[in-house]
């Protein structure tokens, strides 16, 4: 009974060691927090490939040259994705949290072909692909724009699949968004 009695106060006393112990070390463990939605979007604006980016940002302007309508282009700051306004707003601005109502397409710069459109469609910014998520906090509720997006602030690299399979957009791919700014949450 007595060496029961030990080997139960040994166990006992080293269970309070080991948890001692993983009390005093906890502290060293390195914790992180979250990424907020602003450390995403800036991870993948440095993400991006340049040489890709620069060479987008060339086919973009040539285009916008031959269809004259550089004068009203305007560039966002952040990352060089080309908008013009089609009408000004005068709402609010949307942040990254902001939940957006929009009505959009979506097309392919070379083709023209549309690959996406809604009347009203309901999105997180900050879950965007990283073109929306730098310009749309540029411009004011109401506001209709025209966005000219370079493939790594869009799909990148990657093929986007419809649910069949089929390549909808190539990968690499500058797009045309024309997006209507419905209402901001």
């Amino acid at each position: 009974m007595k060496i029961q009695l030990n080997t139960i106060l040994i166990k006992s006393g080293l269970s309070v060691l080991v948890a001692g112990s993983l009390f005093l070390f906890s502290g060293c463990l390195k914790t992180t927090d979250p990424l907020s939605a602003e450390d995403y979007l800036n991870q993948a604006i440095a993400s991006v490939n340049k040489t890709q980016l620069a060479a987008d940002l060339l086919v973009i302007d040539d285009s916008l040259e031959m269809w004259d309508f550089t004068p009203m282009i305007l560039k966002d700051p952040t990352n060089g994705v080309r908008y013009k306004i089609e009408t000004l707003g005068t709402g609010d601005k949307p942040t990254l949290n902001n939940r957006i109502k929009i009505k959009y397409s979506g097309k392919l710069l070379t083709t023209g072909e549309e690959f996406d459109a809604s009347e009203s469609a309901e999105f997180y910014l900050y879950g965007l692909i990283t073109g929306f998520q730098t310009t749309m906090p540029l411009i004011s509720k109401g506001s209709v724009i025209t966005m000219y997006m370079p493939s790594g602030y869009a799909y990148g690299p990657t093929d986007f699949l419809d649910n069949t399979g089929k390549v909808i957009i190539p990968r690499n791919s500058n797009l045309i968004f024309e997006v209507e700014l419905l209402d901001i949450r």
